[in-house]
């Protein structure tokens, strides 16, 4: 919703420290996510880079949902930005004290899911839903839509970030090189809006994200690698341009709840 106030600038310097700060109060001895985020510099700015883009439909005095937040990364990001001035609220299947730490350290509301795709929350409660890599994941992507838009209030923002691409060719060679970690269930921008639809939701505003990857599997990092992927992000740029797009690696959108078209 918009109440008047003004965006502050994006600070990509300051929320990158700020996300590398965030994610160093982590005590798991083994987490790939981690260890992923912590092994290359530009893992950290790509996560900075998917905020920008949804980050608009963000202002001060929201209840906001992280749904599916795990450690709460995009949480993070806006409680660097607005400080208390939002509210955050998290769910997950996961246990409450698998990242207890991280939810704390951004004044996260954490509960645990019970049920595949139905969510403990009022109808109409939030002002804005964060659904960061996480639609590609449930057992029912449709019927966890349709509980995004009961939750939401009438014209709050559904933000998604990290939506496997269909054409992405990191993808592609994931699926051939490391299938455990490839995703089974894959979008197209322009399917997915019009998808959108059928569940009440209009999406305002949406592209194509990180055209070059961000990080390297256990197995392939190397002092070399790793320098060459930070070299390569400069390419990003290119991350929106055709016939380029097709192939970058995830998506991104900012979708309104509507009562009626």
């Amino acid at each position: 919703m918009d109440h008047g106030l003004r965006i502050p600038e994006l600070d990509e310097t300051a929320l990158t420290a700020a996300l590398r700060a965030f994610l160093a109060t982590a005590t798991a001895a083994a987490d790939p996510y981690l260890a992923a985020k912590r092994a290359q510099p530009a893992a950290l700015r790509e996560l900075v880079r998917a905020y920008a883009k949804i980050r608009g439909a963000l202002q001060p005095r929201q209840r906001v949902l992280d749904w599916g937040c795990r450690h709460a990364a995009l949480s993070a990001l806006a409680r660097a930005e607005f400080g208390a001035e939002v509210e955050l609220l998290g769910c997950d299947v996961c246990a409450d004290t698998d990242y207890a730490g991280f939810h704390a350290a951004c004044g996260l509301a954490y509960r645990r899911l019970q049920h595949p795709w139905q969510l403990p929350y009022p109808d109409a409660h939030f002002d804005t839903v964060l659904a960061g890599g996480t639609l590609e994941h449930v057992p029912n992507d449709g019927a966890s839509l349709s509980e995004l838009w009961r939750v939401l209030k009438p014209g709050g923002a559904l933000l998604i970030t990290h939506l496997p691409n269909a054409g992405s060719w990191t993808e592609c060679l994931s699926r051939r090189l490391f299938p455990a970690q490839a995703h089974q269930r894959r979008y197209a921008l322009a399917a997915f809006r019009r998808r959108l639809l059928h569940y009440g939701f209009e999406a305002v505003a949406g592209g194509h994200h990180q055209l070059m990857p961000s990080s390297l599997p256990p197995t392939w990092r190397r002092a070399w690698l790793a320098g060459a992927v930070e070299r390569a992000q400069s390419l990003n740029a290119l991350e929106n341009v055709w016939p380029l797009r097709r192939f970058s690696a995830t998506l991104w959108l900012i979708a309104r709840r509507r009562d009626g078209f």
